[in-house]
């Protein structure tokens, strides 16, 4: 295999903290394995040098170690070559005063399937960046009834590209200019990408690429591919033609149009994401809408176009200098979303989602993610539970990274009262039950009548929010196998039982951690009545048990 520079630590970066992305998909930092661990501030929060200070000082008040802030191409570039750094620098002197890592998002000529992010410049000058033409199909997301137009250029314009570009290689090259010390750790490059209320941009310019041969790249990518995508499935149903125009290679409906937009789409971002690499080796990512979702369930209806579940191939093949397609997770199957795009070719990173507990632990066990994070953090109570969680996952992460590199990460999410999870971790199976029904239970057995009540959590969001969220009650666990007889638990509401087929197995110890100015110290040894709740019920706990077999 040859050297990839998007995912190769010995060319990630020059001096302290550099950061990559490894073969077997691991982010390391100085080659030590790390996770991106926090939330995006809202959209606005990084528009003045006082909305950062605020916004990241929020990030850090409910633990984060990560925060995810956009950088707007308007306020970089607001004339024509002359790049303002002023927001950029800003970003990366709080990041560093708060002990944060950071994720620029580079919100260029596309976000949320848009162009407000472009600058003035740009949208007042049809001729030289057209615009893209829809049909208008069904309701657009985020719209109304007689609001004000929205500009949506198009993304076959060659000028567009050359613009945009140049204007994200001068963010990278600033970055790598003043962040000496690795404060930056990947950048995400567009936001949301594809159209909206068609399944294709229908300019002029555009219409000329649909009718011309489909790029050998992509027929040779879904040729030498596994044939179950949903794209390598159209191209073979159509016959597997070698060479063609787009209809008659794909056809020359929705879907045809969708492979369409995304070949066109990922060679925009890949363009884009090309230049930057000329000046920084930072991995970099883009980010989806997801779709189909359910209520979405045609392109057009969410973004055609974007690196959704039906054309990640198509994105793999167009966009080569992406380290990794991330997904923006609001679906109500957070678990279906991470299983597609936790892939052999890439790691799972989730740079948007709700604030749910569970679906965090379940990225970090279950799916191996190198990050996950909430929308919307400069929003939430440093009292949720997302504050608790995210405070000893990132006090931890160096044994929970240890545990991973084993095998040894797992997690349960308890999704009904009855529920029993079974999860294998080297040699012991572990089966997982909600506590407070199996308390209510375990009373009522020896007699002991009470009424089964449900604890009841603080919500994740501040008052006013503009994104309200309630905590997510269903009861949760991250395991990590520290050895074959030692388990270190992150959770909530959860009982632990340990199975070995061959031996008898006990628990010897169970020590109860807590927090302290970041250190996890020993608080209590569970013994006795204890021992029956090792992880509290209202709120986030840590316990080491130890186990003896014969």
């Amino acid at each position: 295999m040859g050297v990839d520079p998007r995912r190769n630590p010995e060319v990630s970066g020059q001096g302290r903290g550099a950061w990559a992305l490894d073969q077997q998909g691991v982010l390391r930092r100085d080659g030590v394995p790390a996770l991106l661990l926090g939330g995006q501030v809202h959209n606005s929060s990084t528009s003045t040098e006082s909305a950062i200070r605020e916004s990241f000082a929020r990030a850090r008040a409910v633990n984060a170690n990560t925060v995810l802030a956009p950088v707007s191409w308007a306020l970089f570039e607001p004339e024509e070559g002359a790049f303002d750094t002023t927001l950029i620098d800003r970003m990366i002197e709080e990041a560093r005063a708060n002990g944060l890592r950071l994720v620029p998002l580079w919100f260029g000529a596309v976000k949320n399937a848009g162009s407000g992010y472009a600058p003035s410049w740009v949208r007042a000058d049809p001729e030289r960046f057209p615009r893209a033409v829809v049909s208008g199909r069904g309701k657009a997301a985020f719209t109304y009834e007689g609001a004000t137009a929205k500009p949506v250029l198009s993304l076959f314009g060659e000028n567009l590209l050359q613009a945009d570009a140049s204007a994200f290689a001068a963010l990278l090259r600033r970055i790598t200019e003043v962040d000496h010390d690795g404060i930056v750790a990947m950048v995400q490059v567009e936001n949301e990408a594809g159209i909206l209320t068609d399944s294709r941009d229908r300019s002029g310019t555009a219409d000329a690429v649909w009718a011309s041969l489909v790029p050998r790249e992509l027929i040779t990518a879904l040729a030498a591919g596994d044939g179950i995508s949903p794209s390598a499935r159209r191209w073979r149903e159509r016959g597997g033609l070698l060479e063609g125009t787009w209809e008659s290679v794909f056809g020359d409906d929705d879907r045809a149009e969708e492979i369409f937009m995304a070949c066109g789409v990922a060679s925009y971002i890949e363009g884009v994401a090309r230049r930057g690499r000329a000046e920084s080796i930072l991995p970099l990512y883009t980010n989806a809408w997801l779709g189909p979702q359910p209520g979405q369930e045609s392109p057009g209806q969410y973004p055609s176009g974007g690196p959704t579940s039906t054309v990640i191939d198509v994105w793999k093949a167009m966009a080569p200098t992406l380290a990794l397609v991330a997904p923006d997770i609001y679906v109500e199957d957070a678990a279906g979303a991470m299983a597609v795009y936790a892939r052999a070719d890439q790691p799972l990173f989730v740079p948007e989602s709700q604030p749910r507990t569970g679906e965090l632990v379940r990225a970090l066990g279950t799916f191996s993610a190198i990050g996950w994070s909430a929308f919307g953090v400069d929003e939430l109570t440093s009292q949720g539970t997302i504050a608790q969680l995210l405070g000893h996952l990132t006090a931890l992460e160096a044994p929970l990274l240890a545990a991973r590199e084993r095998r040894g990460l797992g997690s349960v999410v308890i999704e009904s009262p009855e529920e029993i999870v079974e999860l294998t971790l080297g040699q012991t199976e572990l089966h997982a039950r909600g506590s407070v029904v199996l308390f209510h239970h375990l009373l009522v057995d020896v007699g002991v009548q009470v009424p089964l009540t449900t604890p009841e959590f603080p919500d994740e969001t501040e008052p006013g929010a503009m994104m309200p969220a309630a905590a997510d009650p269903r009861p949760f666990a991250l395991i990590a196998a520290e050895s074959d007889d030692e388990f270190l638990v992150i959770g909530r509401g959860v009982t632990l039982d340990f199975v070995d087929p061959t031996r008898r197995i006990e628990i010897d110890s169970a020590e109860e951690l807590r927090l302290e100015d970041g250190v996890h110290v020993v608080s209590r040894v569970l013994n006795g009545d204890e021992r029956l709740q090792l992880l509290p019920v209202r709120e986030v706990g840590v316990v080491r048990i130890r186990l003896l077999r014969f």
